[in-house]
């Protein structure tokens, strides 16, 4: 995990978003006694949504903040 804050456009409009991502987990194999685990995806926890100083997060659509995980996610692989 890590926290880090980035800049995303979302309909021309430039958010600054805070958050810890969490990068993918690889998976590994089970063995004989079923011991392993099946990895994960990575993944983004937002903190904040800024516009000009103004944290936004609770005023934006489910989609909206979807599409800011998908983009901090693809920023950072």
């Amino acid at each position: 995990m890590k926290k880090i804050t980035s800049t995303v456009v979302i309909s021309d409009v430039y958010l600054e978003v805070t958050g810890y991502y969490y990068p993918e987990e690889q998976e590994e194999r089970y063995d004989g006694n079923m011991e392993g685990y099946p990895g994960a995806s990575a993944s983004f926890e937002i903190e904040t949504v800024n516009v000009e100083e103004i944290n936004i997060l609770n005023l934006i659509s489910d989609e909206v903040y979807n599409e800011i995980i998908d983009k901090i996610i693809e920023e950072q692989s």
